[in-house]
């Protein structure tokens, strides 16, 4: 699974480095809704909904701030080059949703992220129907005409249609997950979600209020989503498991997600606009690299908590702190 979440983080950075990129459908299809399914799946159903209210301002609030005052300040050093970004950027950033823009392109997913962890955490304690309701209602605000949902303060208005995957990946988990032949039922999903986009079906681009095809899409996302799940979680690790340096690596890189989603713009900036990098994929290979490596480092400094939202990595060589009631030697 580890490696299954390294590909969504490097999938959002390939959509921004390459827009418009042949068979872009079949990316945009899961890209966005991938990231919901997996913070579904891996809920926790233990939280109250004012412990959900502190982890997630500690792994996703915290850093959305700290980011901002670094993006920010990356914008007005960027005023006195050749290469300034746009006049609206600054207040598109404080609006969120999809008037976010370049260095700010994540930042409608994390605020939305934030929302849609704690409108769950509500609906998982009430009847199942519940979310089935919020799930459609949201779905149809969204892609109404002319819908303003993208809009809206910090894109809160795209919560409710956001938490249908989160909603889909809970549940998931907890009712189908465990199947027997899963990996052939997981090539299943793959062909129908897939095969339904090449019928016909719209794709995504949810920070702009698209879910393609009003219900299908969704749908068709969500069989993707579980299609990826059932054969990571199964084939995939068995294959994985074999190869402990490969674990290891993994391990790291999921470590460093947030980081890779706040700083990945920047870097696509500044390697198409100042080292004059057009090429799309190694545009990608550059920030995926750079991102990567930044985060394991930052991982093991007190910058970790602010800057990727988790507690510092402690070296393997760091012993321990002694227990207060371990005897003295």
């Amino acid at each position: 699974m580890d490696l299954l979440r390294v590909i969504s983080v490097a999938a959002v950075v390939i959509g921004h480095a390459y827009p418009g990129m042949p068979g872009e459908e079949y990316l945009q299809i899961w890209r966005m809704p991938l990231f919901f399914f997996l913070a579904g799946f891996f809920f926790s159903t233990s939280r109250t909904f004012s412990g959900e209210v502190a982890v997630r301002w500690r792994t996703l609030a915290t850093p959305y701030l700290t980011w901002f005052l670094i993006l920010l300040g990356a914008v007005w050093a960027m005023e006195h080059t050749p290469w300034p970004f746009g006049e609206y950027v600054i207040s598109g950033a404080l609006a969120g949703g999809a008037s976010t823009d370049m260095p700010f392109l994540a930042f409608w997913f994390i605020s939305v992220m934030f929302f849609a962890a704690l409108l769950l955490r509500i609906l998982v304690a009430l009847p199942w129907w519940v979310g089935v309701v919020v799930a459609l209602v949201g779905l149809t605000l969204a892609e109404i005409p002319e819908s303003r949902m993208a809009y809206t303060l910090l894109g809160i208005g795209l919560v409710p249609a956001c938490t249908t995957y989160m909603l889909a990946g809970y549940w998931f988990r907890r009712h189908f997950w465990r199947i027997p032949r899963a990996v052939p039922v997981g090539v299943l999903c793959l062909i129908v979600g897939f095969g339904g986009v090449v019928l016909g079906a719209e794709t995504m681009n949810m920070k702009w209020s698209g879910f393609g095809t009003y219900l299908l899409s969704p749908m068709l996302a969500i069989l993707i989503c579980c299609g990826m799940v059932l054969i990571f979680s199964t084939r995939v690790d068995a294959v994985l498991r074999r190869l402990p340096p490969a674990v290891t690596v993994l391990s790291e890189l999921v470590r460093t997600g947030t980081l890779v989603v706040f700083a990945h713009a920047l870097v696509l900036y500044l390697a198409l606009r100042w080292l004059g990098i057009e090429e799309p994929l190694t545009r990608t290979a550059l920030a995926l690299a750079l991102c990567w490596a930044l985060g394991v480092l930052v991982n093991r400094t007190p910058l970790s908590p602010y800057l990727t939202g988790l507690p510092a990595r402690r070296s393997p060589r760091t012993p321990a702190p002694a227990s207060p009631a371990a005897p003295r030697p």
